[in-house]
């Protein structure tokens, strides 16, 4: 099994968080797992799903919901200047 290194990691986690944040996935946007998992390399694309347990853990992102399509996030609006800070925006 392929190790993630610290710089893939992060860099998989500004990805995830920057996609939502730019398609404004906060309080009735979201987006699927499989859009989040879009645009990252084939090798790393298994570490996206660890990555998510992880925001969700650090409150950071929430689980929007089933859809019929799939599971869907989005990001806690609560969070959101911590999130700003994050991306540097």
């Amino acid at each position: 099994m392929v190790k993630l290194n610290q710089e893939d990691h992060s860099r998989i986690k500004k990805n995830t968080i920057k996609k939502l944040y730019s398609n404004q996935a906060f309080s009735k946007g979201h987006l699927l797992y499989e859009r989040l998992q879009s645009g990252i390399p084939t090798h790393l694309q298994g570490f996206v799903k660890n990555i998510l347990d992880e925001l969700i853990k650090d409150e950071l992102v929430l689980i929007y919901g089933k859809t019929k399509y799939g599971i869907a996030y989005q990001l806690n609006i609560k969070k959101l200047k911590e999130i700003e800070a994050y991306l540097e925006i």
